[in-house]
């Protein structure tokens, strides 16, 4: 059964939510207008993919009944469509019909756009299941939700500088408009009247014209670079801020190499706004004032470079989807090489252990390789339409001379009013090929624009919610329970713990038992899936969770330092700016004597992620920069397994003495014995829950985690 309706392009915008891409344009499809954004808000976007039984409870949430059937082949005569295929075993894309004879698939690829495949391909990568919809009784449709566009709301705030900038070159492109009736004029009246006596004063005519055309396109120019600052600056500042504030789970599933793309892809949109944009207004304007003068010299003439204008235009409007697809396409592929480079350039230590640069290169190069051959299929089909409109605009002059020369002979057109035609016909077809120009660069900026819509139209932190002031750093935590995404398995289940003002705790288990992810939840990077956590009596998800952070001291396993001094990283967050107050936390932290090793001191340069610095330097250097703070908390998340038994001694030392709230989530018991109260964790559960004394002496699960590390310790030093 063939659909005359065809389902929306969604991109998905990162590697594992082609399910939920997918879903998207089934629902829009079907008339309920929902954006990938909501979609992935409401089902979150897990790292590991979705299946086909999560599909299927997605389409139940927007009230469509999914099927899945498993099939070795696709029988179109009995498929509603569009349906869901299960492609290449790890990847969904939406198959919107089938050929009559079989022969011809059009699928949607939320990676890849919109294309016609082979039945041979198609089965080549079809996984053999596919996911059928149809509506249920409670289904409604939506009307897509009116929101004011990203770039438009920045536009608008420039109106003053963008009026100006469009009045002066409407002002320049007026000298157009008059060329042609002074060509006329000096024509007719001076050159076939031989009317010697007026040739100075063309010349002063002509040098006044050139002296005001310099003028305005000086003016216009400096206008246009101070329209580009502004948007550049209103742009990017909004879209960083933005970035900033969305919550850790966004990056989690998103790699940097892709947001970073993203973000300097305001270059080529305000590029684009700022010259592109201004010329589509001109154009139009232009093509409608040299419009009516044609048909004021010479009407007949007007309609013949009227239908060569047509021509022009019908074959930029059959390319747009062409050019659409492969600026998606190049987009896509830049951002997949642009991520591999920044990752393999972040991992570098590791590329060179293992040996992998050939390797490293290979991979690189081939994407490349895959970028290039696209860029140059896009650049030779842009060329090729504007080599056409050109074509044109280059013979239209003697095409027009050809035809105007019988009208001159009969008398039916002065020679002055045929050369001044000609002039406005060549102006008049520059602004339709302009316009072509303008056309393929939009299509290439809605590309640039859905990738920074994805990121404006998603869910920041709340920082409009009250502001924890006076923090003490009372902790509660009541049934709460922490999942990573919509369909996983909770990593934590029923947590009650309560955490007094000054209380020393320490949370110990094997890799997985949650430690980390607990630790997480207290700094708001992860908000608890179900129950509540509280700070002073405070709902966690009811306060402004950076002003929380500002009061938290944390070192997690995921920290890192910042490229630039020792002083400025430590003192990053400090509020008074203090060498002294400095020395005196790196004391505290046992780094003040390393550093005063280092060739400049506290003004040493640390490099990208501290690799100049040893494991245990770093991480007292990071221990430091948490402590600036003077924080009320303070979450250490194996902050001391790279220093030796002598350094973490003494920074233990050290912290017992500070007033305030001490969680530290250790993989070495031997550190936590003197905590207030040891948690044990394991499955994401709190076990066990007591001092180091009382829990040996329950002899159960931390009994054996203690005397099982202390064996191993022993085995080490025999050895």
């Amino acid at each position: 059964m063939l659909n005359k309706r065809k389902a929306p392009y969604i991109e998905q915008m990162e590697h594992s939510e082609c399910g939920l891409a997918c879903i998207a344009m089934i629902v829009n499809y079907h008339g309920y207008q929902v954006s990938l954004a909501e979609v992935r808000d409401q089902f979150g976007a897990s790292k590991k993919g979705t299946s086909l039984h999560n599909l299927v409870e997605i389409s139940s949430f927007y009230n469509i009944n999914a099927k899945v059937f498993k099939a070795e082949r696709i029988e179109s005569s009995i498929i509603n469509y569009p349906i869901v295929v299960f492609w290449e075993n790890k990847h969904y894309i939406v198959l919107e019909k089938i050929s009559k004879n079989n022969k011809s698939f059009s699928i949607i690829d939320p990676a890849h756009g919109r294309r016609s495949i082979t039945n041979t391909e198609f089965y080549e990568k079809y996984s053999g299941y596919i996911l059928t919809f149809t509506l249920s009784e409670g289904f409604t449709k939506r009307k897509k939700q009116s929101k004011t566009n990203f770039l438009w709301s920045h536009i608008i705030t420039q109106k003053k500088v963008l009026f100006s900038v469009l009045l002066v070159s409407f002002i320049l492109q007026g000298f157009g408009m008059v060329i042609p009736k002074i060509t006329q004029w000096i024509t007719d009246n001076i050159i076939l009247k031989q009317q010697t006596n007026y040739i100075n004063l063309i010349g002063i005519m002509v040098l006044t014209i050139y002296i005001f055309y310099q003028l305005f396109s000086i003016t216009r120019g400096y206008m246009i670079a101070r329209l580009q600052t502004l948007i550049d600056s209103s742009l990017m500042s909004t879209f960083i801020a933005k970035l900033f504030n969305l919550p850790y789970s966004f990056f989690e599933t998103r790699t940097s190499g892709d947001l970073i793309y993203r973000a300097n892809s305001n270059t080529l949109i305000r590029q684009i706004l700022s010259s592109r944009v201004i010329a589509l207004v001109i154009d139009t304007i232009l093509i409608i004032g040299y419009a009516a003068m044609m048909f004021y010299i010479k009407w007949q003439l007007a309609l013949l470079v009227i239908g060569l204008s047509i021509i022009i235009i019908c074959t930029m409007l059959l390319s747009t989807r062409l050019i659409r697809n492969l600026s998606d396409k190049n987009l896509l592929i830049q951002t997949k090489t642009q991520s591999y480079l920044t990752e393999s350039i972040y991992g570098i230590c590791d590329v060179k252990v293992l040996g992998a640069e050939e390797k490293i290169f290979k991979n690189w190069f081939k994407l490349f390789k895959q970028h290039l051959k696209i860029s140059q299929k896009q650049s030779f089909i842009t060329s090729t339409l504007e080599s056409f409109g050109v074509g044109i605009q280059f013979i239209t002059p003697l095409f027009l001379l050809w035809i105007g020369t019988n009208m001159v002979i009969s008398k039916n057109i002065t020679l002055g009013e045929l050369l001044a035609f000609n002039s406005l016909a060549v102006s008049f077809i520059v602004p339709i090929v302009s316009m072509g120009t303008t056309y393929s660069q939009l299509l290439l900026l809605g590309s640039y624009m859905q990738r920074l819509q994805d990121v404006v139209e998603s869910k920041s932190e709340n920082l409009d919610l009250e502001e924890i002031k006076d923090f003490k750093g009372h902790i509660e935590f009541k049934d709460v329970s922490f999942k990573y995404d919509y369909f996983g398995k909770n990593v934590l289940s029923s947590i009650n713990l309560t955490i007094k003002p000054g209380e020393k705790i320490a949370i110990v288990g094997t890799s997985g038992s949650g430690k980390s992810s607990l630790a997480k939840l207290l700094l708001g990077l992860n908000l608890p899936t179900a129950g509540t956590l509280t700070y002073d009596g405070q709902d966690i998800k009811n306060l402004n969770i950076q002003s929380v952070r500002k009061k938290i001291g944390a070192v997690l396993q995921e920290t890192r330092l910042f490229h630039g001094s020792v002083l400025e990283n430590i003192e990053l967050l400090s509020e008074e700016k203090s060498l002294n107050n400095v020395i005196e936390i790196a004391k505290i932290a046992d780094i003040h004597e390393d550093i005063l090793k280092q060739p400049m001191g506290y003004h040493t340069m640390i490099s990208e992620g501290g690799n100049n610095f040893s494991g245990g330097q770093r991480q007292r250097l990071l221990l430091a920069r948490a402590l600036i703070k003077k924080p009320k908390l303070l979450i250490l998340d194996e902050a001391t397994s790279a220093l030796d038994n002598l350094s973490e001694a003494r920074i233990q030392e050290n912290l017992e003495k500070l007033n305030c709230t001490q969680i530290i989530v250790a993989h070495r018991l031997s550190t936590v014995v003197n905590a207030d109260r040891i948690l044990v964790m394991h499955d994401g559960s709190i076990i066990e829950s007591g001092t180091h004394e009382e829990l040996l002496s329950k002899m159960n699960y931390y009994y054996n985690l203690y005397y099982g590390e202390k064996e191993k310790r022993n085995e080490k030093i025999s050895v």
